[in-house]
């Protein structure tokens, strides 16, 4: 049954991010809101995509108001692996046992080292089961996480770009059912090529997509990929031959014969492709074609592959089966449908209305979902326990008359107890000294998040690619002016003596004098020193920090005054951030604590 609720999915692309709100609308959905951002980085500045990734989905989450909620995530088709995989017909109990086992032998890692789902598709062949597996790096879904739940979402579930675009497509054009229909996601770095035929599903990537024509117009003209996406952008287009360039420039009839060879190489992939899915699989030839992605935009491509391919060439839309919201711009949408299969997808896949459900779970999530499946039998334990006690108290109160009797037969023989008070006494002295340094222990414990925190402050206040911080640490003295003595790391940053046991040789679990630190002394380097300031005033508003007007030019210092600053140069900075003593809040780890840096002392039993 469908479940038409708010869902906010995101789709992680190569070359952009894509965040769509969707609302129930009758017995469907609308798309409320949407939001895209392109990332284009040259191939040298690929290290930096996680940056610029994060940073376009914190944009998204303020933009579309959607901090706190539930994410459906969607990760780029070049990110997975696919792998059609035969079984024999096995009972259903045995499916997900011999899937693992697949997996070790058509996946290029340890199992350890991947997460995997599947989905069974419709029976081909009579005694013959097949299985889509899907299977991502563990390392690249995790981080890929942490950016979405670093911006204040939190991730419901991942899917592949591949199937939920097939979701859509199919909950977009149910007219479309029982033709042989193929359709080309012509993205960044691959081309994802899927099949549809009477429920039947084939899809093969190849590298012949947007950065290949980038690639070859950069080589053509000499210029840079960023230079070369930009001319692609703004004048590019397939020509079509036979005279379509004579009335254009010089350089516009080379780059438009330039993209047309390009697209060339990814017609005859898509033939290739369709000759392997006859003769391999039993399918028939597609008799239309939809284009969707980023490549789709180019001028003249529906024509190019028309002609190419030799079958009717549309654009696809995936928001067919959508309504859309009021606040939507039309026109936008107009340019940005081609680009929204992924997350259209992600709708359909939450509403249980569609027909793969892949599930990549990030670690965390998969925690998550296990103490949650571990609640039920929690409960359950509690009720027995209960019913457990019930009982005994009845076996125990059954038994009480005779218990009484056999007390009073041997009352008179037990010894008094009164001879051993002393020894009652020494050992509850035992205990309750026992009980407070475990106190002390516990309380400790409880403060070991606090740097943290005051670090995840500093790292959403100053973005990355602006701020380089060098060195934190705690400051003791109670003048906290900089000073030379205190930015060359002076003794009055740390007064904290240490011991590791007693005179007798025997361990001790904690012998430590603590002074509480009163700021936090921060160096490191700026793009230019406004940052800093604006940094330190932002900080001024953060529960960890007291830092009251006028502090600024006593706290923030620049450690040069060359002439050349603000002139691009990196600037390098040290300042004191005067901590509050008492933040009222809870760490963000989820400790509960009542004051931050005010450790309690801790003396020495000596």
């Amino acid at each position: 049954m469908a479940e038409f609720k708010t869902t906010v999915a995101l789709e992680i692309g190569a070359q952009s991010v894509t965040m769509g709100v969707f609302t129930p609308a009758g017995k469907g959905y609308a798309l409320s809101r949407y939001a895209r951002r392109d990332i284009l980085l040259d191939p040298v500045e690929e290290g930096m995509r996680m940056d610029y990734v994060s940073h376009a989905i914190g944009e998204m989450v303020t933009e579309l108001k959607v901090k706190g909620s539930d994410v459906r995530n969607v990760v780029s088709g070049q990110q997975v692996f696919m792998r059609f995989i035969k079984l024999p017909m096995l009972d259903i109990d045995d499916i997900s046992e011999h899937v693992g086992y697949e997996a070790q032998q058509h996946i290029p890692f340890p199992l350890d080292d991947i997460v995997y789902s599947y989905q069974l598709l419709p029976e081909r062949e009579p005694g013959e089961q097949e299985v889509l597996l899907v299977a991502i790096k563990k390392d690249v879904l995790d981080n890929l996480n942490t950016q979405v739940e670093d911006n204040g979402l939190k991730t419901r579930a991942v899917d592949c770009s591949i199937t939920s675009l097939y979701n859509a497509y199919r909950i977009s054009y149910p007219e479309d059912e029982g033709e042989s229909v193929v359709i080309l996601d012509i993205g960044a770095k691959t081309t994802d090529i899927l099949f549809s035929e009477s429920g039947r599903f084939f899809t093969r990537s190849v590298t012949a997509a947007g950065s290949f024509i980038t690639n070859n117009i950069a080589r053509e003209f000499n210029l840079s990929f960023k230079e070369a996406e930009q001319l692609k952008i703004e004048s590019g287009m397939v020509s079509l031959g036979n005279g379509f360039t004579d009335n254009m420039s010089e350089q516009e009839a080379a780059l438009a014969t330039t993209i047309r060879t390009a697209m060339s190489r990814l017609s005859s992939e898509v033939q290739r492709t369709i000759n392997h899915y006859r003769a391999q699989y039993k399918g028939t030839a597609p008799t239309k074609a939809y284009i969707c992605g980023g490549g789709a935009r180019l001028p003249y491509a529906v024509e190019f592959l028309q002609a190419a391919l030799n079958i009717p060439v549309e654009y696809l839309n995936p928001l067919n089966a959508f309504s859309i919201g009021a606040k939507v711009d039309e026109e936008a949408l107009g340019m940005d449908a081609l680009c929204l299969g992924p997350v259209a997808g992600a709708a359909v896949t939450g509403a249980k209305v569609g027909e793969f459900y892949i599930d990549l779970v990030p670690t965390s999530v998969g925690k998550d979902r296990a103490e949650l499946q571990m609640l039920p039998k929690i409960a359950i334990g509690g009720l027995v326990a209960l019913a457990g006690a019930g009982a005994f108290c009845f076996m125990a109160n059954s038994s009480a008359n005779e218990a009484q009797e056999t007390l009073n037969i041997y009352k008179e023989q037990l010894t008094p107890i009164e001879n051993n008070t002393a020894k009652v006494e020494a050992a509850n002295e035992k205990f309750e000294a026992t009980k407070a340094e475990l106190q002390d222990l516990i309380a400790l414990h409880s403060h070991r998040v606090e740097y943290t925190d005051i670090v995840r402050e500093l790292a959403k206040t100053a973005t990355s690619y602006q701020f380089w911080f060098t060195q934190m640490e705690p400051v003791y003295s109670e003048e906290m002016a900089l000073t030379q003595e205190s930015t060359s790391g002076g003794e009055s940053f740390h007064k904290r003596i240490m011991t590791t046991g007693g005179a007798d040789g025997s361990s001790a679990l904690l012998k430590t004098d603590y002074i509480s630190p009163n700021a936090i002394y921060v160096r490191g380097y700026a793009t230019n020193d406004q940052l800093v300031r604006n940094m330190y005033k932002a900080l001024a508003k953060s529960r960890f920090f007291l830092i009251n007007d006028g502090d600024e030019n006593k706290n923030v210092q620049k450690l040069t005054d060359d002439k050349n600053i603000g002139k691009g140069y990196i600037v390098p900075f040290h300042m004191i951030l005067p901590l509050n003593s008492e933040p009222n809040g809870e760490s963000e780890m989820g400790t509960s604590a009542d004051s931050y840096l005010n450790v309690p002392e801790y003396r020495s039993n000596e």
